[in-house]
């Protein structure tokens, strides 16, 4: 008898827990109960900020992107085929094997090949030296060297080997850097080192214009004059 009670009891307490909450219990207010739990939850998953006490940032879709500029950015196809191009113009001519290094604008590596019997120390270090060099100061390491060095005995000389040396050696005056263009942008820079100063640049503008990509150079022209093959931009 005593057990039936407590069921007949907690029956009666559900049930009215259960209409509290029902669709049609009223408060005295009015409002349905379930209304008033559902904007309950909504004030809780609200993404504002209840600790700032600065305005949250408007997202309409011409407040997030104005302002922003969209540039172009070397992929991993095209500084590939550069490199790929850069190689086949150092074998066309006949020159000592090089190291292809190539990077984005930001100055990181996208691709580095290393041609059979180019050595394995410096030589890729000199290439990635002279591809920073041009990705750092917006013109190519034979501009870096030249606009240093008109007089070896003056300030400008010794700015030079002090940034140079500041950067711990990732800076290189002397040629065979070159930045790439896409319109008005710098999105990256080759370096290649292995022949001589001239033969390297010489590679490096011939891996982009032989890739098609309808990049600009800095330097547009060559300045080597041991090149054998038809190609003398």
């Amino acid at each position: 008898m005593k057990l039936n009670a407590f069921l007949v009891s907690s029956i009666g307490l559900l049930s009215k827990r259960s209409q509290a909450f029902s669709p049609n219990h009223i408060l005295k207010n009015g409002r349905p109960a379930t209304r008033i739990y559902s904007d309950y939850l909504s004030r809780l998953s609200s993404p504002v900020n209840h600790y700032s006490t600065t305005t949250p940032i408007a997202s309409t879709s011409q407040e997030v992107g104005g302002g922003f500029q969209h540039v172009p950015k070397l992929g991993l196809d095209q500084a590939d085929a550069i490199a790929n191009n850069a190689v086949g113009c150092c074998r066309r001519n006949g020159f000592s094997p090089v190291t292809v290094v190539v990077l984005d604008a930001s100055g990181s590596l996208i691709v580095s090949k290393r041609m059979d019997g180019c050595p394995p120390v410096v030589f890729p270090d000199f290439a990635l030296a002279k591809a920073t060099t041009g990705v750092v100061m917006g013109y190519p390491s034979r501009t870096f060297r030249d606009k240093y060095t008109a007089d070896e005995a003056s300030a400008k000389f010794c700015q030079m080997t002090t940034m140079v040396d500041i950067s711990n050696g990732r800076m290189a005056p002397f040629p065979g850097g070159i930045v790439l263009k896409l319109g008005d942008y710098i999105i990256g820079a080759v370096g290649v080192s292995g022949a001589s100063g001239d033969e390297d640049e010489y590679c490096a503008i011939r891996g982009v214009v032989e890739s098609g990509l309808g990049l600009t150079t800095l330097p547009e022209t060559h300045s080597c004059a041991t090149v054998k093959d038809q190609f003398r931009r």
